[in-house]
């Protein structure tokens, strides 16, 4: 019920914003329940998966976001819109567990470990992005990237400097998703594991310390 909830306040967002100021840039961040455990899918996902209540659950924010998506499509305005796709950290121990013994999923694979490891399967999510006519379609790219990028980047495609005090360990990816060979954005990446080991890594390129 709360990611239905969260899901109607993001569709009336952009929808009142093109009443009212079509021509200024809007910014809307939609954090979802799904796929945070518990795994409780709403009512219309339940048995739907063949993956138990957590495949349930996927099914559900994949509905979320095709909403979102089709808002944007509805309003005409998704062809100028920068939508990034990403996740705090790697899948959930229990969800893990239930997924590789009951189903024969590895939601973290091919990476080694889970949430709360310093290992790829602990810290590396999907980062995707879709921004017709910028970024192009069906592309990747191999550029360590950490969340707090976002900062640096979104202030980069509406023309706004940071100020000095603001985001200091955050990097501009917009040369990146353009496509412009322009070297490493990120020189390092440190990733903090939270488990009982308190793990701690540094990654540059392949090497990760």
């Amino acid at each position: 019920a709360v990611d239905r909830a969260f899901l109607g306040r993001s569709r009336r967002f952009p929808r009142e914003h093109a009443r009212a100021t079509p021509d200024r840039p809007f910014f809307l961040y939609h954090a979802t329940h799904a796929v945070h455990l518990p795994s409780f899918a709403a009512g219309p996902f339940r048995g739907t998966s063949a993956a138990g209540p957590h495949g349930d659950f996927l099914r559900e924010l994949d509905h979320v976001v095709g909403e979102l998506l089709r808002t944007l499509d509805d309003l005409g305005v998704a062809k100028d819109t920068l939508v990034v796709l990403t996740s705090d950290n790697g899948p959930e121990t229990t969800a893990v567990v239930h997924m590789r013994g009951d189903y024969g999923h590895d939601p973290a694979r091919p990476w080694r470990g889970m949430k709360r490891d310093g290992w790829e399967g602990g810290h590396r999510v999907p980062f995707v992005v879709r921004w017709p006519g910028k970024v192009k379609a069906g592309t990747t790219c191999d550029q360590l990237v950490c969340g707090t990028d976002l900062a640096a980047t979104l202030a980069a495609v509406v023309g706004t400097p940071l100020p000095d005090a603001a985001a200091e360990d955050s990097f501009d990816l917009l040369p990146a998703l353009l496509g412009r060979d322009a070297g490493p954005v990120r020189p390092f990446l440190i990733a903090q594991g939270f488990g009982g080991g308190r793990t701690l890594s540094v990654r540059k390129g392949n090497w990760k310390y």
